[in-house]
């Protein structure tokens, strides 16, 4: 054979194993990985989160209809969404969808909002802001009070708390509603200094008026909020907005209570 088939020939080789290299390639490149969805029992979204990142396979989070009876239910895995099992072989193209119990409300914005105005000697009723005894709770945003500092109002009035609108407990039952009410009531009771502070408009259209409602020095408007009992209604112009509005998200994000919780101990239809 001469040098210039020798030639030929070893580049039409060359060229055959550069053109099998890169198809090869390509199909590396190309081919759809699978992964087995592992069993996710008892586990919290954090866990959940660093064994999916390890496989580096896109998922998202959603809240199960599941009823929570202790707060070791909370933050739980209860199944995978779309029809999918453990011990499914899944694309990595997927997004796996993982539902899980609320969160924990690990919430703490109490101690952010402050009182700052003088009310030692003023009257609500005349003054916009004093201290007040508490006649009788209504539900979880409305109360009775008696302004003894007033000098117009000496019976009792009623008041509806600035900033919130929990579930209904009275001439109509929601879920959560009650529990609500009830949760106002014992901070209420147990209360051995209630301020009210007004805000904007005096009163609202059915007459009643509106207010901050101080327990202790906590603002108890906040704390209904942070408890997950109704989200905030500030407008911007308050200056309780940013504080409110910032725990209402934080709460939001537990999927607990006013956010879609089951409620326990109410009868669904």
């Amino acid at each position: 054979m001469n040098m210039k088939k020798i030639i030929t020939l070893i580049f039409s080789l060359l060229m055959i194993i550069s053109f099998s290299s890169f198809a090869g390639c390509v199909t590396n490149e190309n081919e759809t990985k699978t992964i087995i969805l592992p069993d996710l029992t008892n586990k919290s979204r954090e866990e959940i989160k660093e064994i999916f990142d390890d496989l580096k396979v896109k998922y998202i989070f959603q809240f199960a209809s599941k009823i929570c009876l202790t707060e070791d239910d909370y933050d739980k895995f209860v199944s995978y969404g779309s029809e999918l099992n453990v011990g499914d072989e899944v694309s990595t193209d997927t997004t796996i969808r993982i539902k899980t119990t609320p969160l924990h409300l690990n919430i703490n914005h109490l101690d952010e909002a402050k009182l700052e105005v003088d009310y030692k000697g003023k009257s609500f009723i005349d003054d916009g802001i004093g201290i007040v005894k508490l006649s009788r709770c209504v539900d979880g945003d409305t109360a009775r009070f008696i302004d003894p500092n007033s000098k117009t109002e000496t019976s009792d009035f009623p008041v509806r708390f600035l900033g919130v609108d929990t579930p209904e407990s009275t001439f109509r039952t929601d879920p959560w509603g009650k529990k609500a009410s009830k949760f106002t009531k014992e901070k209420l009771e147990n209360a051995k200094e209630i301020v009210l502070e007004a805000e904007g408009a005096r009163q609202e259209t059915y007459g009643r008026y509106l207010a901050f409602v101080w327990v202790d020095g906590v603002l108890l408007n906040l704390w209904l909020v942070q408890e997950a009992y109704c989200t905030s209604t500030l407008s911007s112009s308050s200056k309780y907005f940013s504080i409110m509005v910032k725990t209402a998200q934080e709460a939001r994000a537990t999927g607990r209570r006013f956010y879609g919780e089951i409620d326990p101990s109410y009868t669904y239809n």
